[in-house]
């Protein structure tokens, strides 16, 4: 089967704000008969396929729909109010219909729709754990709340990437407009921060042993030394007990923020490889040109 190109650059672009989304995509290729009898809920398209599948002696949930992918095939696609990027394993062709149902897995909600194959070209070949075939598609009859849920959702989306982006390029640049000071700044902030951290730590160690020793007093009618004693083995197997507990907690949200900086960066790693093996020589040449005269006027005369 012959590779879907793209006619014109213009049908890999969509007016409509795009943002990148980590979603569990499931997708199943339909008829344009199917897609003219398809109602909001999918009815007809479900019950048709669980019937087929049923007669083959295959069992399928009808509220659930068939897909030819599997859950986290896709970690990133690229979506808008009015269509959808992704990658997969199957080649299409433009002008395919496709239904699909999307999970967005930063809010758990669904958005169950039909779609028309625009574009199927290579995926990007730098990108590990990815499919060969990138798939752009274009919503062909979003329901009016489906509608106003991606709005939402992408606008949502697209500011608080631009606050993100925003940081990411303003804390650079006044590290590297005033070095010096950023540096004082940076380290008198985490000075004064661990101070209060610890102060207010001893407080609530001071206030926990004093409410301590009182209800040991009152239970147990001791003295001070046996009192003291006491609370502190009480203090030191709590404090241990939630060691334990934090560090679980602290560990697999390091964990979890490790997998997502290292998707971020890798992502950011091949896209940037994608970006060079396209440049010609002499695009090469004036960016390696440009970079480098930027990085020495800076050696020179910023520092």
């Amino acid at each position: 089967m012959p590779t879907s190109k793209v006619n014109d650059k213009k049908s890999n672009q969509r007016v409509a704000l795009r943002v990148y989304e980590q979603v569990n995509l499931f997708y199943q290729k339909i008829a344009l008969n199917q897609l003219n009898e398809t109602q909001p809920g999918f009815d007809n398209i479900l019950n048709s396929f669980a019937r087929s599948q049923s007669s083959a002696g295959l069992a399928v949930e009808p509220s659930f729909p068939y897909s030819q992918s599997q859950e986290n095939d896709t970690l990133n696609a690229n979506i808008s109010s009015g269509g959808i990027a992704f990658t997969c394993k199957e080649q299409m062709e433009a002008g395919d219909f496709l239904m699909l149902r999307i999970l967005f897995l930063s809010s758990m909600t669904v958005v169950m729709t039909c779609c028309k194959v625009v574009y199927c070209k290579p995926s990007n070949p730098y990108e590990s754990n990815r499919h060969p075939y990138s798939i752009g598609a274009q919503f062909i009859n979003l329901t009016a709340e489906d509608s106003e849920l991606l709005n939402k959702h992408v606008g949502k989306r697209k500011k608080q990437q631009f606050l993100v982006n925003g940081a990411i390029i303003t804390i650079p640049l006044a590290i590297l407009t005033v070095p010096d000071l950023a540096l004082d700044l940076l380290m008198d902030v985490g000075h004064h921060l661990i101070e209060i951290f610890l102060h207010m730590l001893h407080l609530v160690f001071e206030y926990l042993e004093m409410g301590l020793d009182h209800v040991i007093e009152h239970l147990f009618h001791t003295g001070t030394h046996e009192t003291q004693v006491i609370a502190f083995y009480v203090l030191v197997t709590f404090g241990l007990i939630a060691l334990y507990y934090f560090g679980r907690l602290g560990s697999s949200a390091f964990m979890r923020l490790s997998k997502r900086q290292l998707l971020f960066w890798t992502r950011k790693k091949s896209s940037c490889l994608y970006f060079w093996s396209h440049q010609t020589l002499l695009d090469k040449v004036k960016i390696v040109g440009i970079g480098t005269s930027a990085i020495v006027g800076y050696i020179f005369f910023g520092m």
